[in-house]
């Protein structure tokens, strides 16, 4: 179901006219215009493209979202389709780390699909911006997703595949991405899982494995001006929310760390702790042993 949105500021802009996506003139059918909700101004040339599959596992979840905030809290502009899974976790990611993210909707700007998004639409259009190539009331019909597959692409310097199953539109997204020159970069899963298949044979055929944020910035570089700890001052940067669970995950070994110990050096607030830690837990990438260590897991 769409749901009508509540009515935002949106500008049309139009190609090759003022705030015009540079990336986008590569494509061989670029759009006539886009309506953007929001701030058009984050569709600058550091977009990244964060993708999926709607029927994520819990640890998929946990993935995207984490690179979501690394990536915002390192200068990227996260991109993805506002869809349900591995899109809304992404989002959310950036969010969490107060840094902008772009939905590309295949819908009419006055409709919101799906319809559980609509609070998180409002959300991205306030650090952010929607935009859609579609007209005023148009509803989600099948053939307009990989139109708007096609605008992720093309709109982004790369396109990440958290998990996929075969076929997919995040395999779409990706085939398109390599199409028009783009790096594909594939996280890799559980092997009895169905939505790793994509993304292995993604790695198969050439993508880049990627682990975290900096597997993305040793192909494409870094960002000029990251968030540097969403705030730029003196003191050491603090962990960004939504990226307590790589700073665990980073410091936790297969044999095991003592989680007293880590809890020490944690730099952030108690809830973070918790948060990233529980998120670990229900992704099954790490396990509690005797004696009260952490340790990483191999597969869930």
């Amino acid at each position: 179901m769409t749901n009508p949105q509540p009515a935002v500021p949106t500008a049309v802009l139009r190609r090759r006219g003022p705030g015009w996506p540079d990336l986008l003139e590569q494509l061989p059918d670029p759009p006539a215009l886009l309506h953007v909700g929001g701030r058009a101004d984050v569709l600058g040339p550091w977009c990244l493209a964060i993708v999926g599959t709607r029927r994520a596992s819990p640890r998929g979840l946990a993935v995207a979202r984490t690179l979501g905030a690394q990536l915002a809290a390192r200068g990227w502009t996260v991109v993805s389709g506002l869809a349900l899974g591995i899109d809304g976790a992404a989002h959310r990611g950036a969010l969490d780390a107060g840094g902008p993210t772009v939905a590309v909707m295949a819908t009419g700007p006055d409709q919101t699909y799906p319809a559980a998004h609509r609070l998180l639409r409002g959300e991205i259009e306030a650090a952010g911006c929607t935009l859609t190539e579609c007209a005023p009331g148009a509803p989600p019909v099948r053939y307009a997703f990989p139109r708007r597959n096609r605008l992720i692409a093309g709109l982004c310097r790369g396109v990440i595949v958290v998990e996929a199953p075969e076929p997919s539109g995040a395999l779409l997204t990706a085939q398109l991405a390599i199409d028009h020159d783009r790096e594909v970069f594939a996280v890799p899963g559980p092997v009895d899982l169905e939505t790793s298949r994509g993304c292995h044979r993604l790695l198969r055929e050439g993508a880049h494995l990627l682990e975290d944020a900096a597997d993305v910035e040793r192909v494409l570089g870094r960002p000029a001006t990251p968030l540097d700890g969403l705030g730029g001052g003196s003191g050491p940067p603090q962990p960004v929310p939504g990226s307590s669970a790589r700073w665990i995950l980073d410091r936790v070994d297969l044999e095991g760390t003592p989680r007293d110990r880590l809890r020490a050096r944690w730099p952030g607030t108690e809830a973070a702790w918790g948060e990233g830690l529980l998120a670990l837990e229900l992704a099954g990438l790490i396990r509690r042993l005797p004696g009260g260590c952490l340790a990483r897991t191999i597969w869930r």
